[in-house]
This record gives structure tokens, sequence and C-alpha cells, in this order.
């Protein structure tokens, strides 16, 4: 019995231990409180330390760090590959133990003795028992079944790294384009500015015409107003600047949920584009590289493998089995003396099983899981389509954005020497108010859209990076 207990307590201890080795990085301790000032602070409060100027290399590095949506999708990994140990475990024999105690009482009622002494006299016997057993099952054959699970679930690992990796490939997408959005922000700052600074500069030198009675009040109005509008300009530039960094922040895991003030973004953009090789290469490149287009044709062979394991239906189940018995009984009876026995057993054999007729079950069962491969191949079939397509539609987009720019850059520049122009004039005298207004708003109009689209080039090198399963952070 010290032998059986010892068992025991050293299997629990061992479940024990088992059950608290997986360890994974946890998020900031920030995230569990229920309070932003008074959160707690740990290393990711730290995480912009030492940086100083943010490229879109180094945002997209530390979002893969710390986004907890990616990170949790990398512990998919982790529950996959535990599984497939799972399914490994099915070759191994099986052993249970267990032990039973127990006690029964009979009592014998000698009714005559009870009648003639006026009670009832009660004799009692005793009986305890134990019964301790160790059994063990090892299943020989299963038409194999075992190795096709362990093929499906090595597949479910492939899977859902593949599923990790389409994560982060959404991820530097996201990342890119939050950060695209601070870079236009920072642009519409500088063209709100400009636009301030000139017509503060206009309404000071109208003033002094106007003081000099060479123009009409309404002229200092229209300069006050432009200048008013283009201080609103500069307040939504710098909502749209701060609402960015509180996008980026998040993305980034940073738990202040705002990124430093003094922080810097290279705005090395606006040359950064160029021609594109052919569209084929990218299509390869795509068709090859997407981590998505991965998972599902794993997909498939899991469900290839799950129709396998169906098949072994069909095939009879073969087990082993070695049993282990020792139970005791110790009886006290009313009368005699008490007895003490012991019963120790052994036992093996092999159990074979096949089941015959199943009124169809495993039959319609088959076709279910054939049903399923159709499924899965017709997916992976819309998969390959819907990136032939989604890379067709980048390639388009970014070929567009760089046309559209070049033109907007001819513009702006054309804009701009016509409002100098027209500037010049109005204050010789030779052109009107309206002229002017005009002449600048177009200007502003052309630097806004020229800005937007220097971002949307970047956002189309973003998305054709997406599509073709480039890491850029890597």
């Amino acid at each position: 019995m010290g032998k059986f207990w010892s068992f025991a307590a050293g299997a629990v201890m061992v479940a024990a231990i088992c059950g608290g080795c997986y360890e994974y990085p946890k998020p900031p301790s920030a995230t569990l409180g229920d309070s932003y000032t008074q959160r707690e602070r740990d290393k990711a409060e730290d995480m912009f330390k030492g940086i100083k100027s943010l490229t879109l290399a180094d945002a997209q590095r530390i979002a893969i760090q710390n986004n907890p949506n990616y990170i949790s999708a990398s512990q998919s990994i982790d529950a996959a590959r535990f599984r497939y140990y799972q399914s490994l475990g099915a070759y191994s024999p099986t052993l249970t133990a267990s032990f039973g105690l127990g006690q029964s009482n009979t009592w014998q009622i000698d009714r005559d003795a009870g009648f003639i002494a006026g009670t009832n006299q009660r004799e009692r016997d005793s009986n305890y028992s134990t019964s301790t057993s160790l059994r063990a099952n090892l299943l020989i054959f299963d038409g194999l079944a075992r190795e096709f699970n362990v093929l499906a679930s090595k597949r479910g690992v492939k899977y859902y790294e593949a599923l990790e990796a389409d994560a982060c490939r959404v991820l530097m997408r996201t990342v890119a384009t939050a950060y695209n959005t601070v870079l236009e922000a920072i642009e519409n700052q500088r063209i709100a500015r400009e636009d301030r600074k000139f017509q503060e500069s206009s309404l000071k030198d109208t003033r002094y015409k106007f003081e000099a009675g060479a123009v009409p009040l309404s002229d200092v109005l229209n300069f006050e107003i432009l200048a008013n509008n283009a201080e609103v300009n500069m307040i939504a530039a710098d909502y749209q600047y701060e609402v960015a960094l509180y996008a980026l922040a998040a993305l980034m895991g940073f738990p202040q949920g705002q990124l430093p003030r003094d922080l810097d973004f290279p705005c090395d953009f606006k040359n950064n584009f160029g021609e594109l090789p052919s569209v084929d290469i990218y299509l390869d490149a795509a068709l090859a590289n997407r981590p998505d287009l991965k998972a599902y044709r794993e997909s498939l062979e899991i469900s290839k493998y799950q129709l396998y394991q169906v098949y072994s239906s069909y095939s009879p189940t073969v087990t082993g089995y070695m049993d282990f018995t020792y139970n005791t009984s110790y009886s006290r009876p009313h009368k005699g003396n008490d007895t003490h026995n012991d019963y120790p057993s052994f036992s093996y054999g092999i159990n074979a099983e096949w089941t015959i007729f199943n009124g169809l079950i495993r039959y319609n069962k088959m076709r279910e899981y054939q049903a399923n491969v159709a499924i899965a191949d017709y997916a992976v079939a819309q998969n390959w389509l819907s990136v032939v397509a989604e890379v067709r539609a980048a390639y388009a987009n970014y070929i567009k954005s760089v046309k559209m720019t070049r033109l907007y850059e001819k513009t702006r520049d054309l804009s701009a020497k016509q409002r100098d122009l027209v500037d010049d004039e109005y204050r010789a005298g030779n052109a009107e108010l309206t002229r002017l207004n005009e002449a600048q708003r177009d200007l502003v109009e052309a630097e806004t859209n020229l800005a937007a689209s220097y971002i949307s080039i970047q956002n189309a090198k973003a998305q054709l990076d997406e599509v073709v399963g480039v890491n850029t952070a890597a």
C-alpha cells in the first residue's frame, strides 16, 4: 500500500509541475489595471527611450514585438504544436491506477430471544476490503487512424504558422498606413502654416495701403478672414496629427497611448518612388509567398488526412491489455475469529473489435469528409484568384499614384508661379483681390493634393508589399 500511495503522489506532483510550465511574454502591466493615471509601469513604457527619429521600419519592428493581436496569433502556433504532441501520445500505452476502500456491516436479529427477554438482540458482522489495481492498455492497430491524426496535427502547426505570418503581413500594412497618416498630417500642418504666413503678410501690407487710402477696408477684412481660415486649417491639421499619433501608438502597443512629442518622422518620402518591374514578377512572388494562400493549402491537406482517418473506421481495432490487481478482505464476525485474506491477480491479453455495420454512419461520414475536401480545394482556388486580383489591383494603384503625383507636382509648381505673379500684380495695383484669393486658394489646393498624392504612393507601396507577402520589418 505504501508503494501505491507514493506512486499516486508522484503522479499528482508531475501533473502539477507540468501544468505551470508554459511561459509567454506578458502584456504590459498597465493593461491589467482599471486606471490610466495610476497604472503600473514596466519596461513597455520605455520602448521609445533613445529613439529620436522613428522610421517606418522601426515602427513595424516595434509593433511586431508589442502588438497584442499579433502576439496572440503567435501563441496559436504553440497551441497547435501541443496538439501535435498530444497526437503522438496515441502511440504510448495508457497506465491507469485505481484504489478502493470499503466497509460493509451485517446484522443478525434473534427474534425469539428478543421476545422472551423483551428486547431485540442485534449481532453485527463487519467486513473491510481494499482493491488496488494497475491497468495498462496499448492500441496496436486502428487502421492507421493514429498516423493520419499525427499528420493532420503536424499540418495544423504549419497552418497556424502561416496564419501568424499572415497576421504579420496585415499588421505591416496597417502600421504603414497609420505611419503615413502621420506624415500626411505633418504635410498638412506645413501647408496651413505657409497659408497663414502668406495671409498675415498680405494683411500687413494691405493695412499699410488702407491707412494710405490706397485700398478699401474690405480688402483688409478679406485678408483677416483668410488668415482666420488658415488658423482653422492649422487647428484641423494639428488634430489630424494628434489622432494619427494615437492610432500609431495603439498599433505599436505603447501603454501611454500617445507617442512622444519630441519624436521626429523622416520626410524623405517625396522622392522615394519610381518605375516597377513587370507585374508577372509580383504575381509569381505573391503566389509563392502569400501566407494566407499557404494556410489554405495546409487546410486542404488537413482535410485530406481527416478523410483518411474516416477510411480507418472500416478497419478492425486491436488493443493489448495487462491488469494487475491486489484485493484484500478483513472480517470481524460477532462470533468466531477474525479473518484476513489477500487476492493478488495478474492478467493480460489482446482484444480485437470490428464494426461490421452501423446503419451507414461510416459511409455518410466518409462522404461528409469528402465534401469537406472539395470545399477546401475550392477555397484554395478562390484564394489563388483573389491573390492574383489583389496583386494586379495593387500594381495598378501604384502606377496610377505615381502618374497622378507627377501631374500634381507640375500643377503645384504652376500654381506657385501663378500665385506669385498675381501677388506681384495685386501689390502693383494691376490685379483684383478676388484673383489673388483664387490664386492662393489654387496653390493651397495643389499643395494639399500633392501631399495626399505622395502619401497615396506610400500607401500603394505598403499595399503592394502586403499583397506580395513581403515582411518589410524582417
